[in-house]
């Protein structure tokens, strides 16, 4: 039964006459770098299902998140803020329930919303949506199998005594076992080998595919906003067998960590203890990072492809992206936590063939929590008021145009606050206690050279630390630890 089955008489004649409103679908992975995408001409992991979306649209190449760790991020995406303004400011704090996201917009825009997949609320609450599945639906699904998942968490150093990591989901609300104590403690195995022992048909992101495709499937005679929270390429780093085998660890390259006496404190302190990990461990992260990669890609196509064969592609507007990126070794770093471009840099496509271009691309700057109001705009809804993020859907419209002169990034407001601006040329990083950072993006994309310390780039700091402050003031921080200094 659709909506017009449900209306009678007049209301039924005139919702017939009704322009067809476009249907939403957000593909988002998690821990996804920026520059991994066949189609932007980086080869480390063939991405043709991501490729096939953006032949369809838009690729934005210099796309940011707001904050580079999930919860924070993700949040930002819902409600087109960034952290210091709603409040979630590590993967511990829950969004407050009375917070409207772009969800609450299209549910009351006649929309049906979904959620299936990894949000990261650590709460019961819908947020918006109407039918939401998550980790504990899935845990379900696997039933005794759910011991294995606990050995791939295990396995990562640091979490073999605690068997806990609300990053990847387990569980997925906080909270739910008294003291967060995990019951797998003592019983879980952390893993040796690269090869999850779940199937691919019980992996996460298999389950966010087909639990997606249902939903289309249900829906497709209403309009509906639908997202797809997909885990990988994100940790445990222990893709499907047959993902794992196209990348042996052993034959992974490890990036140069290059001169890290330039950096701030807490980069020489992270990279330290990941080089600690010895070389044969970090080429086993990269190597499940890239086989988780490839896997997640597959799980995008089918969600794609049942779009598709539904007659739904070219009237849905369809994004793809990732909360944040990750490291895999450049500077001696793994994940993220950092305003470096593989970390702080998202992958971002829109597609929307009825009214946007394809096979297009952008180097505007563009920040990721403008997805709310653009697709509000391509979809005809209000414009969302009292938000931090623009709309990048004239950029979409028009590859031509440069946009905005500056992105913006936070990071640790709560503990070590840290905060980026990056310009068409610059960026530079203001990290409270700690040295600064200030990289030429033209002359050095690779961010080897520090030159917040060189005389002749001072005028430059200044004119940046000023256009900062007046985006966000960090003395006004008011998650700022007791006794932190401003």
């Amino acid at each position: 039964m659709n909506r017009r089955d449900l209306l009678g008489g007049a209301a039924a004649a005139a919702a017939a006459q009704e322009p067809k409103r476009p249907n939403v679908l957000i593909l988002m992975s998690d821990q996804h770098r920026p520059d991994w995408l066949t189609c932007g001409g980086v080869n480390t992991v063939p991405t043709p299902n991501i490729d096939r979306i953006a032949a369809q649209g838009v690729r934005f190449t210099r796309a940011y998140c707001p904050y580079p760790v999930c919860a924070p991020s993700r949040m930002s995406f819902l409600t087109g803020l960034h952290a210091h303004h709603h409040g979630v400011t590590d993967n511990r704090v829950t969004l407050d329930w009375r917070r409207r996201t772009v969800a609450h917009a299209f549910r009351d825009a006649g929309y049906v919303t979904g959620l299936a997949g990894k949000m990261h609320f650590l709460d019961g609450h819908s947020h918006g949506f109407d039918f939401r599945l998550g980790f504990n639906d899935w845990l379900m699904y696997l039933g005794p199998k759910a011991r294995h998942f606990a050995d791939e968490i295990a396995s990562y150093p640091g979490y073999e005594k605690l068997i806990y990591d609300t990053g990847s989901g387990l569980p997925d609300i906080d909270g739910l076992w008294p003291g967060n104590r995990s019951p797998w403690i003592g019983t879980a195995t952390p893993k040796q080998t690269l090869a999850s022992e779940l199937s691919t048909e019980d992996q996460f992101d298999s389950f966010v595919a087909r639990e997606t495709s249902k939903l289309i499937r249900r829906y497709k005679d209403q309009p509906f906003f639908l997202v797809a929270g997909f885990l990988k390429p994100h940790a445990p780093f222990h893709p499907p067998r047959e993902f794992a085998e196209k990348f042996p660890a052993g034959r992974m390259a490890l990036p140069s960590a290059g001169d890290l006496s330039q950096y701030p404190e807490h980069v020489r302190t992270a990279a330290a203890r990941f080089q600690a990990m010895g070389e044969q461990r970090l080429r086993m992260i990269r190597a499940g990072y890239c086989g988780n990669l490839q896997f997640v890609d597959t799980c995008i196509g089918e969600v794609y492809r049942t779009l598709e064969a539904e007659g739904l592609a070219g009237d849905t507007i369809v994004i793809y992206t990732s909360d944040h990126g990750e490291m895999a070794g450049e500077h001696g770093l793994f994940q993220k936590f950092v305003f470096f471009e593989p970390s702080a840099g998202v992958p971002l496509i829109i597609s929307y063939p009825r009214k946007l271009p394809r096979g297009k691309v952008s180097q505007a700057l563009v920040e990721y929590l403008g997805i709310y109001p653009t697709v509000a705009e391509l979809a005809g809804l209000p414009s969302p008021s009292k938000i931090d993020g623009t709309s990048f859907a004239n950029l979409a419209r028009d590859t031509s145009l440069r946009g905005p002169d500056a992105a913006f990034a936070e990071y640790a407001l709560s503990w070590a606050p840290r905060y980026m601006i990056r310009t068409d040329r610059y960026k530079y990083n203001f990290n409270e206690g700690d040295r600064p950072e200030l990289y030429d993006m033209e002359a050095d994309p690779g961010e080897r050279r520090n030159l917040a310390g060189v005389t002749a780039h001072s005028k430059t700091v200044r004119g940046l630390h000023d256009r900062l402050t007046a985006w966000y003031d960090p003395a006004r921080n008011p998650h700022r630890p007791a006794g932190k200094s401003k």
